[in-house]
């Protein structure tokens, strides 16, 4: 119908000429009728012929670098054309904190991204999806299959250890929101600032980088409906490789024999023979590391919008749902998120807005922890042992060692718990127009948040099976807050040569936090009650909290541009902290740039259309400790008459005052052939001096640790972008991104005797020591020798000094034949802490990412890969496998299939362990469970299909496109665990898998209109 009905139009054939500015021609322009694929492309003398050109149509001629025009044809059959520089690419406006600049005017490093492009090569309901590898000094990480948990978003590495947060998220020039309230349809760019000059604007709330959201403008006079949605088929990657219930039951023989035989017992025989047969046919045993996923799992995310106005007045309201099962059972996210946006121009000299937004949450989850975790438990559980007995009761022991436990699918079937949030933003601004190039603009933010997190532990629940007690808290929490800022702005740009842009800024803000929690024990129908009924127990306690803090600020900052190449930028910024003593300090910066392209001697550089050169230096602060740290806390104790007695909980730390980032920043920007190449690279020095540590006290005070400003932390580090568009012409096009990016970050200075300090925290947090000298995030503990053979037990000892102690090693060390094997580095015969030294590093020295949008008339396909080089994963989930972590409950046993390649008499060949006695076996960290952590992943494959414009609009749509992407769909390492990037989610303890929970492999279609 379409075809008959263009054909039935009057056509001809039109010819043109596409020139550049100076009369020179171009090759290669795209020339297309617009609605239409017919098309054609300029030749070497800069031609075109095109025919079956509607007379009434109209053309669109586009090159790379130059301003795209479209012409009425209006019966015209010869056409000259003269495009002009596409300036936009340069003086193209960008966010930059309390304001814009012309692109071309920045003096720092600011990163970039068009989110519409990134998330059409990457479908997500998580606009930080969508940032990864994107840009450089810019680490998003997916730390976590779990869909409540969300990604991990670091700017140049770690600052902080006490008060290590991430980025600030402003949106819309409101401070301190969140990508998971935001509809990512509604995002129009986000912009990063990287370096200390960039982000000393926002003083203590930048020192971990700001991340700035702009969301988008209607166009006036036009209503548009949008719609986008996907429907996420997740499946697991990889499942743990265990044995099966028949080679485990032969294992478990195998261990009763050998293991006896170490000790000269008689042999156990644990599975006769009905029984292992039974395995062996399938009848009998049941698959945990299988029967805790979800495969597949289901995710569904809808977004609807609806954007316009008129002349004076525009407005975008927008709804999104995202419903999200995790590939781990009875894992899930459920988030609703609303917008609505209002501005509008009173009077030519008055504007006003508001912003309404927020987002409702609700998620729940079975207990996947460090200890006694499903993911754990789930692995290792003895898979010869049914999850119920034959009174349908869940089977809690287990059946080698005979100690109690917990079933892992009770940890499945028993869950009950939920947390919700719901966060409300109410913004409002006022901006005038005073004079030229002066406007003042005020604007409030008010926060509403709710919390409620609950959880019921009934008479089959893991609780219950430890301690015997039915058990239910609920925890509600409330937070209000406001943040007001005052901003005066002077624009103006004085002749060719000057141009200014001077910001004066006044902010101060509040907040006020309550939480209340109760917990209560011995329930009364806790099945079917639980936390719904708190004071149906025979035991229940509560507890509260109240925080108010302020913060009150003021910013002055200009930036100077002389003859379009001199640029200057220089702020100062004060801020006053109700959370520290020494409440007030100053954070100043400056930085310079200048764009050699635009001297005499590059201007008629055809080839070159930008290079330019930045140096900044900055200071920013960090404020984020907990409130009142500088009071002693009291804690109080019930007594057994009823009364109530008080204890100090901690010290009182005395001269907290602001954490200081200094940096200095190099730069280069580079563009050629009219931007058809680009690259930006940066060179940083950041250092993190009065960091705030829980520093180690002597016993004779009482108290392990004292918040301080103690510590110093330097990172250093390279970044590069590459963007190039390789191919563009009729039919096809190719664009390509290329970011690359180092950081080392090292401890300068930890204030104790021997410079060295255990890392505050449990389980994984043990494994990391805080070393002057020495890297963040390095591994500390033994080093593995592999298995002790007989020769080398019945070796004599020989100490330090050389000497014979006239014993063997066996002997002395308390081993024999099979044991592990740990390297005594001060040859005293015993294994110990003073044994222990550096065994890995689980911060990435390197990582990239590459993007490519690749398009062929209507349709298009994107690649999208990142990789993670130079660090260590410390597979703690391979080592809890083997039983030998303190304090973690497994069996004797358990189905890892590396126990088949043991240490035996006749296979002694190996670095595992045998199923031999030891008196006092060691269980601590040690480099046999260090594996290299660097993977290469693809992110994304995408294709999709947009309907020509024409046929749009024969059905009444202004777009249209339809698509399918694959995620996650493989990666290249060397790791042995699941999931490489899941043991990345923590900063401070990133490298470390402890029952991390996978990231899943996901196959997306999806389709998006508007009309």
């Amino acid at each position: 119908m379409l075809a008959l009905q263009i054909t039935a139009q009057q056509t001809s054939t039109i010819t043109g000429l596409v020139l550049d500015a100076s009369g020179e021609p171009i090759i290669g322009a795209s020339v297309l009728v617009k609605g239409t694929s017919n098309g054609s492309i300029t030749d070497l003398d800069g031609k075109f012929t095109l025919s079956n050109v509607p007379t009434n149509g109209t053309i669109s001629v586009s090159y790379i670098g130059y301003t795209t025009q479209e012409i009425s044809i209006k019966g015209q059959k010869n056409f000259s054309v003269k495009l002009l520089e596409d300036a936009k690419a340069l003086d193209e406006v960008v966010v930059v904190g309390y304001g814009v600049q012309r692109k071309s005017d920045l003096t720092g490093a600011v990163a970039s991204v068009k989110t519409a492009d990134a998330l059409k090569s990457t479908p997500s309901g998580n606009v930080s999806d969508a940032l990864q590898g994107r840009m450089a000094g810019v680490s998003v990480l997916s730390g976590s299959g779990d869909p409540s948990k969300d990604n991990t978003i670091r700017v140049r590495g770690i600052n902080s250890i006490t008060a290590e947060g991430g980025p600030l998220v402003v949106i819309d020039g409101f401070i301190g929101g969140s990508l998971k309230s935001l509809n990512p349809s509604d995002i129009q760019s986000i912009e990063v600032l990287k370096d200390a000059s960039a982000t000393a604007v926002y003083g203590s709330r930048g020192a971990n980088g700001v991340i700035l959201v702009t969301t988008r403008t209607p166009n006036k006079d036009k209503l548009t409906v949008s719609f986008n949605g996907f429907v996420n088929f997740k499946t697991v990657a990889k499942y743990p490789d265990v044995l099966s219930p028949y080679e485990f039951a032969t294992l478990s023989n195998d261990y009763g024999r050998e293991f006896n035989a170490s000790q000269n017992k008689p042999a156990k025989v644990y599975y006769d023979d009905e029984q292992l047969a039974a395995f062996k046919n399938g009848t009998a045993g049941f698959d945990y590391a299988k029967g805790m996923f979800n495969d597949p799992a289901l995710a569904h995310n809808y977004e609807v919008s609806i954007a316009g106005g008129g002349e004076k007045t525009t407005f975008l309201a927008s709804l999104r749902y995202e419903g999200n099962e995790g590939v781990i059972k009875k894992s899930n996210n459920d988030i609703f998120t609303y917008r609505l946006k209002v501005d509008t121009q009173v009077r030519k000299w008055f504007k006003a807005g508001m912003n309404l937004y927020g987002y409702y949450n609700t998620n729940s989850g079975p207990r996947i922890t460090q200890y006694d975790g499903l993911i754990l438990q789930a692995m290792y559980f003895p898979n010869t042992v049914e999850p119920f007995d034959k009174n349908g009761n869940y089977n809690n022991k287990y059946p080698i060692s005979g100690t109690a436990t917990y079933n892992p699918m009770g940890h499945i079937n028993e869950t009950d718990n939920n947390n919700q949030t719901l966060s409300n933003r109410l913004q409002g601004y006022l901006d005038f127009a005073i004079a030229d190039g002066l406007t003042f603009r005020t604007q409030l933010g008010v926060s509403f948040d709710n919390k409620l997190a609950t959880d019921s532990q009934n008479e089959r629940s893991y609780n219950y099976a430890k301690n015997s007690q039915t058990t239910a808290y609920a925890r509600s929490e409330w937070n209000t807050g406001w943040l007001n800022t005052n901003t005066l702005s002077y624009v103006k740009e004085f002749n060719d040569n000057h141009r200014i842009n001077a910001t004066g800024v006044f902010e101060q803000s509040y907040n006020n936090t309550y939480w209340h929690r109760t917990d209560a024990s011995n329930l009364s129908f806790a099945d079917r009650l639980g936390s719904d009924a708190l004071s149906w127990a025979d035991q229940f306690k509560g507890s509260s909290n109240r925080d108010i803090t302020t913060l009150m600020s003021g910013m002055l900052r200009v930036n100077y541009v002389f003859m379009n190449r001199y640029m200057l930028t220089a702020s100062i910024r004060a801020d006053g902290s109700s959370r520290l003593v020494e409440k007030w300090d100053y954070f100043p910066s400056a930085a310079i740039a200048w764009d050699i392209k635009q001297e005499a001697f590059l201007k008629d550089v055809e080839t070159i259309d930008q290079f330019k050169i930045r140096l900044g230096y900055g200071s920013v602060g960090n404020q984020s400790v907990a409130p009142y740290r500088f009071h002693s806390q009291m804690v109080p104790k019930p007594n057994a008459d009823g009364t109530t007695s008080y204890s100090a909980g901690r010290p009182y730390s005395p001269n907290l005052k602001w954490e200081r980032n200094d940096q200095v920043n190099a730069g280069i920007d580079l563009s050629f052939l009219n931007g058809r190449f680009r690259a930006s690279a940066d060179w940083y020095n950041k250092v993190s001096k009065d960091i705030l540590l829980e520093l180690a006290q002597p016993v004779h005070m009482g108290f392990p640790s004292l918040l301080q400003n103690a510590g110093e932390i330097r990172n250093t580090g390279i970044e590069l972008t590459i963007g190039a568009d390789l191919l563009q012409n009729r039919d096809w096009s190719w664009h390509t991104d290329i970011t690359m990016a180092h950081n080392k970050g090292t401890f300068e200075n930890i204030p104790t005797l021997d410079r060295t300090q255990q890392q505050a925290g449990n389980y994984e947090n043990q494994l990391f020591k805080m070393i002057e000298g020495e890297r963040l995030g390095t591994f500390w503990g033994h080093t593995y020798a592999g298995v002790w053979q007989e020769a080398d037990v019945n070796a004599p000892f020989v100490d330090a000094n050389g000497k014979d102690s006239g014993k063997t090693n066996g002997a002395t060390y308390g081993v024999a034949a099979g044991n592990a094997r740990y390297v005594d580095l001060n040859l005293d015969g015993k294994i110990n802490n003073n044994d222990m030294g550096i065994i890995g590093n689980g911060q990435p020295a390197f990582n990239w990412g590459w993007s490519n949008t690749l398009s062929y008339k209507d349709f298009d396909f994107s690649l999208f890969i990142v990789g993670f080089h130079g660090f260590d994963i410390y597979n703690a989930t391979d080592q809890i496998g083997y039983n030998t972590v303190g304090g973690q409950n497994m069996d004797n046993i358990t189905p890892k299939r590396d126990f088949l390649n043991r240490w035996t008499k006749d296979n002694t060949d190996t670095d595992i362990p045998g199923f031999v006695y030891e008196k006092s076996p060691i269980k601590s960290f040690n480099s046999r469970f260090v594996e290299s952590g660097s993977f290469v992943k693809v992110k994304s494959i995408t294709l999709g299909y947009t309907l020509p414009a024409a046929a749009c609009k024969s059905i009444g749509m202004e777009t249209l496109r339809v698509y399918a992407s694959v995620q996650d769909p493989f990666h290249i390492t060397k790791y042995s665990g699941l999931d490489p990037e899941a043991t990345m989610g923590s900063p401070l303890t990133q490298g470390v898998d402890w029952g991390a929970y996978p990231n899943s492999r996901n196959f997306l279609v999806g389709l998006n209109f508007s009309f």
